[in-house]
């Protein structure tokens, strides 16, 4: 059985986080990785922070932090079967497996020194999963949540403590998928979810279990991302600032317009996504006096199926040469921070990535979220703005197209409104981490039984 161990007070505070990178295509997964970091430090100033990821290469990532730059550590692991042994996450699974199961000290302190994956964890005061925002579901294939839940199953088989950090939960098609769900949520220390909605959800898979004492609600930690406008992002056209005609901001999700990693409409959508981003901008064009500005905000390699600067230039690529003018777009990758400062140039903004919205919203831009899954409306409905979702699921391109129109129409009046929701959610992610980070001051799980 574990014994408690006080943490000494010269001695760091290490911290591990699982599920979000620094140095991703994907800003959603930077900003979530970005915001964590600014937390721990701004209520665990001691901590030593560790990304433990998917990652080819174990060097350090950089980020910018209070006006600086800084580095923050990696610990990888690989799927590659030709990654180096001590990298590839089965064999770290392995070596988690035989470290509980032979208590020779032997020939733990062996597996200590040797892998690095194993002693960082062993090591950690605290350890976090955030699972990109929504990779806690089989939604992008059971084989994708196998990988990404991976880190908390060693975690646990480690007999360390767990705790799942602001994401949505589920949907689960699969009856496995379930099974890896309730087996990581009924060991977990903490359970936080970023909506409401998910939280029946995790209640049926622990059941009667105690850990449903032990879930809580937080908004997405994005809302806290710092917001920095960049000196030399690569806008064509160059966008004017000064001028007085509203500036509509557009993130056009490569990954929907080409129908999913599977190619064949994997979100099951009713509406026809590149038509509905055709229309859209089409009737914004004509209908209104709007500029626009296409904000990609997944960078993918060209022909990648998930490469929003892709779907984009496809998109503008539709429209009269005269319209064309008025549509300005981010042409090259920028960090999460950059991102988020373009797009506070915006007047409305219409988005179908998650994290591109929150950008807006948590600027107090009045924001539509296209919707290709649930955490769409759980995030819109933590600051109250749930009919600011357009669901892509059940409405058909016309109702879509009617409804985004209408959302325009409504602007100011979402304008006025949403501050002070967004300030009460920045408050309650603070409130969050001060308090999952001062469990700290109690014990740390020591290993060593």
């Amino acid at each position: 059985m574990n014994s408690p161990v006080t943490k000494t007070t010269d001695s760091p505070f290490n911290v591990c986080i699982y599920g979000a990178s620094l140095d991703t295509g994907n800003m959603g997964v930077s900003a979530l990785a970005a915001s964590v970091f600014k937390l721990i430090q701004q209520f665990g100033p001691d901590a030593h922070v560790s990304l433990l990821i998917g990652n080819r290469s174990s060097d350090p990532q950089q980020l910018l932090h209070d006006g600086r730059t800084i580095s923050v550590d990696v610990v990888n692991y690989r799927m590659s079967p030709r990654a180096k042994l001590q990298e590839h996450l089965y064999w770290i699974l392995f070596m988690a497996c035989v470290y509980r199961a032979i208590p020779i000290p032997g020939l733990r302190n062996l597996i200590r020194r040797k892998n690095r994956w194993v002693r960082t964890v062993l090591d950690a005061d605290f350890i976090g999963d955030i699972n990109g925002g929504d990779s806690f579901s089989d939604i992008y294939g059971k084989s994708k949540m196998v990988t990404y839940t991976m880190p908390s199953i060693i975690t646990l088989i480690l007999k360390k403590d767990l705790v799942m950090l602001p994401q949505t939960y589920g949907p689960f098609k699969s009856w496995l998928s379930r099974r890896i769900a309730g087996f990581i949520l009924k060991r977990a220390r903490k359970i936080v979810s970023r909506d409401k909605e998910s939280i029946p959800l995790i209640e049926e898979l622990l059941g009667a279990h105690p850990s449903r004492d032990e879930i809580s609600y937080c908004p997405d930690v994005a809302f806290t991302l710092e917001s920095i406008l960049p000196d030399d992002a690569k806008i064509e056209p160059a966008l004017d600032t000064e001028t007085k005609t509203p500036l509509v901001g557009i993130n056009v999700n490569g990954l929907m317009y080409n129908g999913g990693y599977s190619r064949d409409n994997m979100f099951g959508l009713k509406m026809n996504y590149r038509e509905f981003i055709t229309r859209l901008l089409q009737r914004l064009l004509g209908e209104t006096d709007c500029r626009i500005l296409l904000v990609p905000h997944t960078f993918g390699a060209p022909g990648n199926v998930n490469s929003d600067p892709d779907a984009s230039q496809k998109a503008l690529d539709g429209l009269p040469e005269a319209d064309q003018a008025r549509v300005h777009m981010l042409r090259e990758k920028i960090n999460q921070n950059h991102i988020k400062g373009v797009i506070s140039h915006c007047d409305f903004f219409i988005g179908s990535r998650m994290h591109s919205c929150i950008a807006a919203l948590s600027q107090g831009i009045p924001t539509v979220g296209v919707a290709y899954s649930k955490k769409f409306i759980g995030v819109f409905n933590s600051i109250g703005l749930g009919e600011m979702v357009v669901d892509a699921r059940s409405l058909d391109t016309d109702a879509a197209l009617e409804e985004v129109l209408s959302c325009f129409g409504s602007r100011e009046d979402v304008a006025a409104r949403i501050s002070q929701p967004v300030a009460a959610a920045k408050e309650r992610i603070r409130e969050t981490f001060s308090g999952l980070l001062n469990h700290k001051d109690v014990t740390s799980a020591d290993t060593r039984d």
